[in-house]
């Protein structure tokens, strides 16, 4: 018993550990978005993780991660980023910019060119959802320190993209002179 015991301990010691394996990650690069299905994207729905074009669909992105994915990797690489994240833990940031990376996608023609109307469409549902479900959404600056609400952009997306608020949402001017969407 005592030579076991002294055997594993001198194998711990030693390094007795299986070699490190190495996981590559997806080429982020040229994404094109496939819609794959009607709700992807809009929450409660999770198909999103079904998805063979998502390249997160194994993983979830980390909370800085998420923003380098949003910075640099295209408005695609981030509508999965943020769908994933949506439809693993829901919340109004999620949904936010996954309106905000489905009208980028929109504008930069970054889906087949007959998909693009149903794009828009899914970007639309997806500010009116966070305005429906998660209407007092914030997030964050650079700094990480300070909150501003959502709801304001999310009524500007969708109306910069044709669309009609709904929910009664209106565009107030505050004493400052700033806009700020609110439900009366």
């Amino acid at each position: 018993m005592k030579t076991w015991l002294l055997l594993a301990c001198a194998g711990a010691v030693t390094g007795c550990y299986d070699p490190a394996s190495f996981v590559y990650g997806e080429s982020l690069d040229g994404l094109t978005l496939q819609l794959y299905s009607a709700d992807v994207g809009i929450h409660p729905d999770t198909s999103v993780l079904e998805d063979p074009n998502n390249p997160f669909r194994l993983s979830t992105p980390g909370a800085e991660t998420k923003w380098d994915i949003q910075a640099q990797a295209g408005s695609v690489a981030a509508f999965y980023s943020w769908a994933t994240l949506l439809a693993r833990e829901p919340g109004g940031e999620a949904q936010f910019y996954v309106g905000t990376n489905l009208l980028a996608v929109y504008q930069n023609g970054e889906a087949p060119q007959e998909t693009l109307p149903q794009v828009r469409q899914q970007a639309i549902r997806a500010y009116q959802n966070m305005l429906d479900v998660f209407p007092d959404a914030v997030t964050y600056d650079a700094t990480g320190t300070y909150a501003y609400d959502l709801a304001t952009p999310a009524y500007k997306g969708i109306v910069e993209m044709g669309g009609m608020v709904q929910g009664g949402w209106v565009l107030m001017q505050t004493a400052n002179g700033t806009e700020r969407a609110v439900r009366p």
